[in-house]
């Protein structure tokens, strides 16, 4: 296991699909999920490092994206930044 925080790697990386914020879930950091509520990635963390490809990538049913990120993200935030 890698002695680097990921939950402090989540403010640095966005989701290389579409850009939201990524959120670390699971006990011990399993995966790390994409806020985008139309992308839903889930992407793996092997041996302790985040693995950051999309074909890697699983793509999270609206249910389990939603029990992922749904504690982990302001009510009113989509995944996105300011879109004006």
């Amino acid at each position: 296991m890698s002695g680097y925080d990921l939950g402090r790697l989540t403010e640095l990386v966005a989701c290389p699909e579409c850009h939201a914020k990524l959120v670390l879930v699971g006990e011990t950091g399993e995966n790390l999920v994409c806020s985008g509520a139309e992308c839903r990635l889930s992407f793996p963390i092997r041996e302790g490092i985040p693995v950051l490809l999309i074909d890697e990538a699983e793509t999270l049913e609206g249910s389990e994206w939603k029990t992922a990120v749904g504690d982990s993200l302001p009510a009113a935030e989509s995944g996105r930044e300011d879109e004006s």
